[in-house]
């Protein structure tokens, strides 16, 4: 349990926010923390995807930690700022989203958020219950706050110019529209992402300018996977706390590389510091990494599912990939017809997206039927048979 005490408050802000770059000042932010209560501190999501992944945690837990320091934690889902798309981390202008897709992709948001934070212990805004009130004259107003020559020399915003991609106008607005959360919701700190920086500092200017407060800027350090992207909807590869536990487990042995684990113990657990420094170094002295990281695959499907879930689901991993067993709970699709083909099950099944995707898959020899390797297009399912979809997916024909 958090009090707070400086240690306390050291501990919360070193252990998963990248500390350069807050804003005010560390000592200036630690001071509030400890000297306040009820500091109201909002994360924004944009739902571009229906699923939270172990990335977007990292502020959230950071979030239930102010909550046990006596503060208040705010979720702002963008359903306006989504319409546009958040430009970070893209080379190219994202796709507009409608309103149709927002909704559905934010149906469980409530639900995931609820794994972390306690029920009713956060407020929930829409950003649309203000953006879209706002008139031309109110955001020429807000534009006015900042130059052209401030917006341009965003990273991100150079780099698409100097390499001739497009820059649309629309998404120099998307710094000032969420700049503007802050102010709609008088708040008094703002976490996400450190790429999120550019876009919190603005909402920064704005408070100050328009409520002459001075916001709290926390930015959390990224997933940062072996390719070296963060982890993300956009790039792929992500955990889900929607997975289920098998799903999650296996994902974890998959997706997270061997020098990554102590970092996902740190920013996406709850796990003592002082046992994480302790495994890492056993580890960096000759101990197996795979052991590291069926600990982390345990510990992250114990956050969400539970031990005994956990349990079963390492029991199921070693089984499967170990011992080279099938596994004792998969999913089963019926076949009308005695035989059908090998693509259109993939597809129907909801296994893969497409057929080009599925073709792409057999190319790659990533798919089997009772342990045959099948690279034909044209090849067929028999009932009773065993599809194997690269590495962790299988499905019982019936």
């Amino acid at each position: 349990m958090l009090s707070k005490d400086v240690s306390d408050i050291k501990l919360v802000l070193e252990r998963r926010l990248e500390i350069k770059n807050i804003f005010p000042n560390f000592d200036e932010v630690s001071a509030r923390l400890k000297n306040e209560s009820g500091l109201r501190v909002y994360l924004g999501i944009d739902p571009t995807g229906p699923e939270i992944h172990i990335g977007h945690t990292i502020p959230l837990l950071f979030l239930k930690d102010l909550l046990d320091l006596g503060h208040k934690p705010v979720i702002v889902i963008g359903t306006f700022t989504a319409l546009i798309g958040d430009p970070t981390g893209n080379d190219s202008t994202r796709k507009p989203m409608t309103d149709e897709q927002i909704k559905q992709n934010m149906a469980t948001y409530v639900k995931q958020l609820e794994k972390i934070l306690p029920p009713e212990s956060f407020e929930i805004k829409y950003n649309g219950d203000w953006l879209s009130k706002l008139t031309f004259r109110d955001v020429i107003e807000l534009a006015g706050q900042f130059s052209a020559k401030q917006m341009l020399a965003r990273d991100l915003f150079r780099d698409r110019l100097e390499k001739d991609r497009p820059l649309g106008f629309h998404e120099l607005l998307y710094p000032l529209m969420q700049g503007y959360d802050s102010v709609a919701m008088d708040i008094d700190g703002e976490t996400g992402g450190n790429d999120q920086v550019f876009n919190m500092v603005v909402g920064r200017d704005l408070m100050k300018a328009m409520k002459g407060k001075d916001k709290m800027v926390l930015p959390t350090r990224l997933l940062i996977l072996a390719s070296g992207k963060k982890m993300s909807k956009t790039e792929g590869g992500i955990i889900s706390v929607n997975d289920n536990p098998e799903e999650m487990f296996g994902k974890t042995m998959a997706i997270i590389a061997d020098e990554m684990i102590a970092d996902v113990f740190q920013l996406c657990t709850n796990e003592k510091m002082e046992w994480i420094e302790r495994r890492k170094k056993e580890t960096a002295d000759g101990g197996n990494p795979k052991d590291f990281k069926e600990e982390l695959a345990f510990k992250l499907v114990e956050m969400y599912h539970g031990r005994e879930a956990a349990q079963k689901a390492k029991e199921n991993f070693d089984s499967v990939f170990s011992k080279g067993e099938l596994p004792t709970d998969m999913p089963v699709y019926e076949i009308k017809e005695s035989m059908a083909n090998i693509l259109d099950v993939l597809v129907s099944s909801g296994l893969v997206q497409s057929k080009s995707e599925a073709k792409r898959l057999m190319d790659q020899n990533g798919v089997s039927i009772n342990g045959d390797i099948q690279t034909k297009w044209e090849a067929v399912v028999k009932k009773d048979d065993i599809l194997k979809i690269g590495p962790r997916k299988f499905l019982k024909i019936k």
